[in-house]
């Protein structure tokens, strides 16, 4: 955790207002509430659908020595049910001591009765406890409501990403072969995680340091923050949902010049997510990128998935023109949001 006492200092639950329609009580997060976590969760975003099993992977992986993580479970005092979940964290990826993420979810069978406001007080008296600066939130361009209560509390748009899914089975993947035969002509060959780990004793050093330089050029509302190396490790090797045969790297001759990462998604299992998918700046231009994409596009066809979802920030055309050249549809945006704390 946070080694500070502000963070050390955990104040007692809340009681719930007297505005709130039902009575109210919060705890701390257990580990047996991940079921219901991922319930929630997937009554509020249905299209995003995660597993007990992928949220508490993230928690796992957390260096929590050094990112802080709290969850809190909202009860309905008078039935015992969980309805509502909140949390506040680092952004591990925009890291500031200060700068503090909070989401909220409340159980669609339970939202209009005063638990979201019920739960934004609370995080807002944590994150005074904590000493915090800045808060974060996200929400859906589709979601209005939960817009609206972000604006009216204070927190302004600050970085916008578009949603893009694509039914690889659509592709005509010999329409772009050029891009591939362009890559293939510079000396760029395009290999997988699967046997790079087989064949390159150095294959996670030098994905890592790939990895953290392709970040650093890929937009975001704030700096971007190098991870240490195990906690990159955590996140992105250990994942329980990563497929070393479909997560794509080029390289020119034992260098490592670009990725595309990918992994398999549990509440949908004929979906993939693909998610950074970059090349160093001497590379770019060609072919790369294409090459890559199509790489995890005839993966996703022989191995008869049906969805490829990724996102790319608003202002990134490249990445964005590539993906709608290739068939993908964009979807609903999600929306960036901060509010300057007292």
């Amino acid at each position: 955790m946070v080694q500070s006492q502000q963070s050390l200092r955990k104040p007692p639950p809340r009681e719930s207002k007297q505005h709130a329609k039902m009575s109210l009580e919060l705890k701390k997060f257990q580990p047996t509430e991940y079921e219901r976590f991922a319930q929630i969760r997937t009554s509020v975003f249905p299209d995003h659908p995660l597993s007990a099993q992928e949220l508490q992977s993230f928690d796992d992986n957390l260096d929590k020595t050094k990112y802080y993580l709290q969850r809190y479970s909202c009860f309905n005092k008078d039935t015992g049910e969980i309805v509502g979940l909140a949390d506040i964290g680092h952004m591990a990826w925009m890291f500031d001591l200060r700068r503090f993420l909070g989401r909220i979810y409340v159980d669609k069978d339970h939202q209009n009765n005063g638990v979201g406001q019920y739960l934004y007080e609370n995080l807002i008296g944590f994150l005074s406890d904590l000493n915090a600066s800045e808060a974060w939130a996200f929400g859906k361009e589709d979601m209005p409501i939960s817009l609206s209560f972000l604006a009216k509390r204070g927190f302004k748009e600050k970085f916008r990403t578009w949603e893009s899914w694509l039914n690889p089975a659509i592709v005509n993947v010999s329409e772009y072969s050029h891009y591939s035969k362009k890559a293939s002509t510079a000396g760029i060959e395009i290999s997988t995680l699967a046997r790079e780990l087989r064949d390159d004793p150095e294959c996670y050093a030098k994905l890592y340091t790939l990895n953290q330089d392709l970040m650093a050029d890929v937009p975001l509302p704030e700096p971007f923050t190098p991870l240490p190396y195990e906690q990159w490790l955590a996140f992105d090797m250990k994942d329980p949902g990563l497929i070393p045969e479909a997560y794509t790297i080029a390289k020119h001759g034992t260098q490592y010049i670009g990725l595309s990462t990918v992994r398999r998604l549990d509440k949908e299992p004929r979906g993939l997510y693909q998610a950074l998918t970059g090349v160093r700046r001497e590379y770019r231009g060609k072919g790369v990128a294409f090459a890559m994409k199509l790489k995890v596009i005839e993966y996703a066809v022989k191995n008869g998935y049906e969805k490829i979802k990724t996102e790319n920030a608003t202002t990134n055309a490249p990445m964005f023109g590539i993906n709608m050249k290739l068939g993908f549809k964009r979807e609903t945006g999600w929306i960036a949001f901060s509010k300057t704390l007292p």
